[in-house]
């Protein structure tokens, strides 16, 4: 199960574990920067992981591939 909400400046998408087993992963995304969120109940902090639009580009991307190594290339239009 998922959610997203969209504002003005951010994008918040919510996944959520439905056997309980993980917390939820929150992922905000704006124009420069796609941040990942989890808490810890270990640290009684949140982990967070931050990654470029580009990376991110390239990790949506590696969901869908075979298995290897590849570059990709952007249209500079």
């Amino acid at each position: 199960m998922f959610s997203v909400e969209m504002d003005f400046d951010e994008i918040k998408i919510v996944v959520v574990d439905e056997s309980d087993y993980y917390e939820d992963l929150e992922l905000f995304i704006y124009d420069d920067v796609v941040m990942f969120r989890q808490w810890d109940e270990h640290t009684q902090n949140y982990i967070e992981i931050g990654l470029s639009v580009d990376m991110f580009n390239e990790l949506t991307h590696s969901l869908k591939s075979e298995e290897g190594v590849f570059i990709s290339r952007r249209n500079k239009t």
